[in-house]
């Protein structure tokens, strides 16, 4: 169960896939502009829920200038698995993009979804429901954005997504 820090109101301490789901949520509702997200697979218990989806359909069809933009390692279990947040993708292909990672992260076992310039919710280790939701992360969301954008210079785009849109 989330924990609230001490030290800050706006820092939660998430343990669990319970937590990750809930705060992803409630990142993806705080949004105006921006989400970004760094995944090794796509995270489906997070990202594949059907509340998920939907809270990602509202924000990229509330403005013209919202966006998405998602970073994984690997496709394969998503496409194979026919991913919701993929079909998604596919439908509203000119609010939110996906690339696959060419270039390695700085630390390879994180996985994080950034929001605007100050939501973050991070997990230490992809593999894992271990990390933090901060909805007060302008000095952490910073770094984390200019590596993702140097990331997503050089990713490219899955010629087996294109296969599966089709």
């Amino acid at each position: 169960m989330a924990e609230q820090s001490a030290v800050c109101e706006d820092l939660w301490l998430l343990d669990g896939l319970e937590d990750f789901c809930q705060y992803s949520l409630k990142l993806g509702a705080q949004c105006h502009r921006q989400i970004a997200i760094l995944s090794h697979e796509l995270d489906e218990p997070v990202y594949g829920t059907s509340e998920f989806v939907q809270v990602i359909s509202n924000f990229v069809r509330s403005s013209r200038h919202t966006q998405m933009q998602i970073l994984v390692k690997s496709t394969k279990r998503a496409i194979e698995s026919g991913h919701p947040l993929l079909k998604l993708t596919q439908r509203l292909s000119s609010k939110i993009q996906l690339r696959k990672i060419t270039q390695q992260p700085n630390n390879q076992e994180m996985g994080f979804m950034l929001g605007d310039t100050r939501l973050l919710l991070y997990k230490n280790n992809d593999s894992y429901y271990r990390g933090f939701y901060n909805a007060a992360a302008a000095g952490e969301v910073k770094p984390l954005r200019e590596e993702f954008n140097y990331l997503w210079q050089y990713a490219e785009t899955e010629p087996e997504l294109q296969q599966f849109f089709l």
